[in-house]
């Protein structure tokens, strides 16, 4: 891993975290959109950390489930696979009507990426696994 790569992995550590809390905030005020936003950014950014330090590929959208998946396997945590479910839902949020979207329920999940962040922690530390990309 090179200098670089350890400077990113901690820059999108520190956005995933900045985003996680972020999102506290715009839940609190009600704003439901935004906070559901920051909960998947954050899940996103702490996945790229992951990938940097793995070495797997995180290029479009669609990677964040790969990378949750090899992450799955990589950890054998089956719980990675349902919060993965929840990141793909806080995203999904921002194309909903206001009316449909619950606070208690966008604040749960909300909790649930700050477990995906602590779960995926030890990989955006581990070295690059032996799976190629």
């Amino acid at each position: 891993m090179t200098a670089e790569d350890l400077i990113a992995i901690a820059d999108f550590e520190a956005q995933a975290h900045d985003f996680l809390d972020r999102g506290r905030g715009y839940l609190a005020a009600g704003h439901l959109h935004q906070a559901s936003e920051k909960g998947w950014g954050a899940a996103a950014h702490m996945a790229k950390a992951v990938s940097v330090a793995q070495g797997w590929d995180y290029d479009t959208h669609v990677d964040f489930s790969l990378v949750l998946n090899r992450a799955t396997a990589a950890t054998g945590d089956d719980r990675l696979r349902g919060l993965r479910a929840i990141a793909n839902e806080l995203h999904s949020n921002y194309y909903r009507r206001k009316r449909h979207l619950d606070s208690a329920e966008i604040g749960r999940d909300l909790a649930s990426m700050a477990e995906l962040l602590e779960l995926l922690a030890p990989l955006a530390r581990r070295s690059p696994s032996a799976t190629p990309t």
